[in-house]
């Protein structure tokens, strides 16, 4: 107990020296995609997020890509979807509760005529599954700007996950167990973000998850999340966030969208399994 102590007095002292600059966490850069030395410099080695623009014009996915297009090109695809999610508060963490089977067409239909939905979600919980049933149009996206990604022709969704849904999904506030690199392809999202070091305020109650109902924060019952310092940024068709490892989120889909991330940068990424060895 004390060790742990002594870790958070650490993490808020270093929180407490970040606000001196009067710019902390106010705003994330928006730049073009950088050399990746440049980006390794500056934001990855830095623990940075940071809002990537024009790192896709080469894939055809941007020019293609959208639920009707799933629809006409694999609509009798059998995916797997979260579905009846709006049943539990806590839907995310019950994921495995939630899956269910159905025709990519029948999926868009849903995500075309039944308007704002938090309901059914393509999801990277539902990956493996998806993966198999749409590897035919991985063949549309490729290497992240020039040289972010390791790829290999046999695999071409190699630690690539697939997000869509309609308008109004809401992933819940977490923190990945490794650096992701979230790429808008279709629609646009707003995420939320909390750095990382503030988990002694964060009510980290299970895994990767906080049981505060953010952004509908109650302080009466969690009074420490007073001292956090969210940060938002909305990402349309062509952008990508980077999102550092450990960094607190929550994603809202804004329009009808599409998604993916990936992990396979060509730098260390290799971390859940100390997390894994941590946690016993």
């Amino acid at each position: 107990a004390q060790t742990l102590k002594k870790r958070e007095w650490l993490l808020a002292t270093c929180d407490h020296l970040a606000r001196l600059d009067p710019g902390y966490n106010q705003q994330l850069d928006v730049i073009d995609t950088p050399a990746f030395e440049v980006f390794i410099k500056n934001y990855y080695s830095k623990h940075k997020p940071v809002v990537l623009q024009n790192g896709i014009e080469h894939w055809p996915a941007l020019k293609k890509w959208s639920p009707q297009y799933f629809a006409k090109v694999l609509g009798t695809a059998e995916i797997q979807v979260q579905f009846d999610r709006e049943s539990d508060a806590l839907f995310e963490r019950h994921s495995d509760k939630y899956r269910k089977s159905m025709r990519m067409s029948e999926f868009v239909d849903m995500i075309e005529n039944d308007g704002e939905s938090n309901n059914y979600y393509m999801t990277a919980n539902n990956t493996q599954q998806n993966v198999d049933a749409i590897k035919s149009a991985f063949a549309d996206i490729g290497d992240f700007g020039d040289g972010y990604r390791q790829l290999f022709a046999d695999d071409p969704a190699f630690s690539t996950y697939f997000w869509m849904g309609p308008k109004g999904t809401f992933t819940p506030l977490h923190h990945d167990l490794t650096n992701n690199m979230l790429v808008q392809i279709y629609g646009r999202k707003k995420v939320t973000l909390i750095p990382a070091w503030q988990v002694p305020w964060m009510y980290n109650d299970l895994h990767v998850y906080s049981e505060v109902d953010f952004p509908n924060v109650n302080l009466k019952t969690h009074p420490l999340m007073q001292h956090v310092t969210p940060v938002e940024v909305t990402i349309a068709a062509g952008d990508a966030l980077f999102i550092p490892i450990g960094w607190w989120h929550c994603v809202e889909g804004l329009d009808k969208s599409i998604s993916i991330s990936f992990t396979n940068f060509n730098a260390p990424n290799s971390y859940a399994e100390g997390f894994k060895k941590a946690q016993g």
